[in-house]
């Protein structure tokens, strides 16, 4: 699907985050993001801010897409912080160590005709070690979550998290660069800086790799370290904040998505199969969380792990597939989503044993009542109004090598767009 950014810009990538056809892209091990345009094959590179600490901007802050095009063409992308503080700047000669292990690479591939010296060799690698271990290190010690008897120890931790007002950084399209802002709170907090420190910076260990976040009617709505919704509005420079449903427990497996269904703004889970979606109910100035939907899902689970499934017209797009990429894509991708493969499940006896199966949630339709499944990359599509089930098949590019941990880590349903500010090929960098 990204095939067309250039072979340089898709080593080490992933996608952070979409937005009504604009993708946030992670790029060069971090050290650079990119927004693109699947639709029309546009993209655009945007520099971090200046941190001035490389790729490591990714342990203490995750960032986030809004795009409206009903609105303007232009783009904006946002820092929400996973850490108290900014980072701190490189140690120097961290730079210089990088380009001398590059150059080494260089002459060890034959490229450069630089006679080789083997006492340069290893010092160099002592050297990269040093660097790579003290850069493990420090990711451990952001993912290690603190234990209450150290953050009691530290006097701000019963400040009000986010603090008011929140300055965060964010990039403008329109400006082409970087700027603070500042949103001051509206309402009471519903966090301090322990609850924020005692939830650790990923939601899961199973991914996502940041936690979901969605715009919807000038305002983005994130889903933020310390078991909370920040609803951050643009237009008026303010911010709100909201707890998650109180029955959700914190540390676990269970993936939670934050997302747009039937015009509003939802909240699901799926733990140990039972299905729960609330919806943001924000009249008169009020933000509660309501439940809306609650469903057993663990027959269905067990038909999709371990029964026969009927063929489907998923297609999945595997830019490396280059034998069957071009065939798939003149097939037809529409999708009768209310009568495409429906079955139903019998229910089974409750001495049965559903070892392993289970469901996490795959993304949010955005204007019908569905919501997409999945289970060890096999997809089902579930409307909530009926119970009905419809199995899309499986999700797993052919080229993605094949192990037991591998997983989809993160999720985001697609919408195109085909109109935008971006231009081909085209890179906006800091002033």
């Amino acid at each position: 699907m990204l095939g067309f950014l250039p072979n340089g810009h898709r080593d080490w990538w992933s996608v952070l985050d979409h937005c009504r056809g604009l993708v946030l892209c992670n790029i060069k091990h971090g050290s650079q993001l990119c927004v693109c345009n699947p639709a029309t094959k546009r993209w655009a590179l945007v520099a971090p801010p200046r941190w001035d600490v490389g790729a490591r901007w990714r342990y203490y802050a995750s960032a986030y897409l809004t795009f409206d095009p009903a609105m303007s063409t232009h783009y904006e992308v946002l820092l929400i912080p996973t850490e108290l503080e900014r980072p701190q700047p490189e140690t120097p000669g961290c730079d210089k160590v990088r380009n001398e292990r590059r150059a080494m690479e260089v002459r060890l591939h034959g490229v450069d005709d630089a006679p080789f010296c083997l006492d340069d060799w290893l010092q160099l690698s002592s050297d990269v070690v040093n660097e790579e271990e003290e850069e493990e290190e420090q990711q451990q010690q952001q993912q290690q979550i603190p234990s209450a008897d150290e953050i009691g120890d530290d006097p701000c931790h019963l400040i009000a998290w986010p603090p008011t007002p929140w300055t965060l950084e964010v990039f403008s399209s329109r400006a082409g660069r970087w700027e603070k802002r500042a949103f001051v709170r509206q309402g009471e907090p519903v966090a301090t800086v322990q609850d924020m420190r005692l939830d650790q910076p990923e939601p899961t260990w199973r991914g996502p790799r940041q936690r979901y976040a969605a715009y919807w009617q000038g305002a983005l709505y994130v889903h933020c370290r310390g078991s909370f919704i920040a609803r951050i509005s643009l237009l008026n420079g303010n911010y709100q904040v909201i707890k998650t449903p109180g029955d959700i427990k914190k540390n676990t497996s269970y993936k939670p998505y934050l997302g747009i269904l039937e015009k509003g703004m939802y909240f699901g889970i799926v733990q140990k199969c039972q299905l729960r979606v609330w919806i943001l109910n924000e009249s008169c100035g009020q933000m509660e969380w309501i439940l809306k939907y609650e469903d057993d899902l663990t027959h269905l689970a067990y038909h999709v792990r371990y029964g026969k499934q009927m063929d489907a017209p998923w297609i999945v797009h595997d830019v490396h597939d280059t034998d069957n990429a071009s065939e798939a894509m003149q097939e037809s991708l529409e999708w009768d989503s209310d009568s495409d493969d429906i079955f139903t499940i019998t229910a089974a006896s409750t001495d049965e044993e559903y070892y392993g199966a289970g469901f996490d949630i795959l993304g949010f339709h955005p204007y019908k009542g569905v919501i997409f499944l999945v289970d060890y990359f096999r997809v089902v599509a579930y409307h909530l109004n009926t119970s009905k089930a419809q199995y899309l098949g499986s999700s797993r590019p052919k080229s993605y090598y094949h192990n037991y941990t591998n997983d989809i880590y993160e999720s985001f349903v697609y919408t195109p767009c085909m109109i935008g500010e971006l231009n081909k090929g085209s890179t906006m960098k800091e002033n």
